[in-house]
């Protein structure tokens, strides 16, 4: 049996299309096995609470949830007396703590940080490790500076200045300290 030319362009043409539908076929099983696992670690991380974890670190870290108001009000208390909160760092210290650092209107001379720890206790004693000293008002001088802290409760606020700037922004950021160690309950 002869085939003509265009009965043999068309089993041509439609062995073509046949290779690109089956090709097509793989590639979406493909997309699928891979979004299918992609579900599957997502799965794990919500039975495991790992995405819980690693929600409650992003929020801390950007701070939202119940240190939020702590932070935000820290701000809000040095905007009203000029003063600039800015490059804002943060670290979480694996133990249900975090820490927050800034710059007194840029300057590296001036850093206030803020430790919220899970408990009183916990306070008590990371701040004898970091600091040397766990009272709840505490100014320590050395060659380099002076750093001086306010505690109450799980918070800690501390600020060091350094070189020959140290007493431009104390009496300032003491009251601020205090305001904000006030709000909490």
């Amino acid at each position: 049996m002869r085939v003509g030319r265009k009965e043999a362009q068309w089993e041509v043409g439609r062995g073509a299309r046949t290779v690109i539908a089956g090709c097509i076929i793989l590639l979406c099983m493909g997309s699928l096995v891979a979004c299918s696992n992609e579900s599957a670690q997502q799965e794990r991380k919500v039975y495991s609470g790992q995405a819980t974890e690693e929600g409650n670190v992003r929020a801390k870290s950007q701070g939202h949830g119940l240190n939020g108001p702590l932070i935000q009000e820290l701000d809000k208390t040095f905007a009203a007396k000029d003063i600039k909160l800015m490059n804002n760092m943060s670290a979480d210290d694996g133990e249900g703590g975090i820490s927050y650092m800034y710059l007194l209107n840029g300057s590296g001379r001036h850093i206030v940080k803020v430790h919220i720890f899970g408990d009183p206790d916990t306070r008590t004693a990371r701040m004898k490790e970091m600091y040397g000293i766990s009272d709840e008002q505490a100014v320590i001088e050395n060659a380099l500076g002076q750093t001086t802290i306010r505690s109450k409760g799980y918070v800690s606020l501390v600020y060091t200045a350094s070189g020959g700037e140290k007493d431009i922004y104390e009496e300032k950021v003491t009251q601020v300290f205090q305001h904000v160690l006030n709000q909490l309950n």
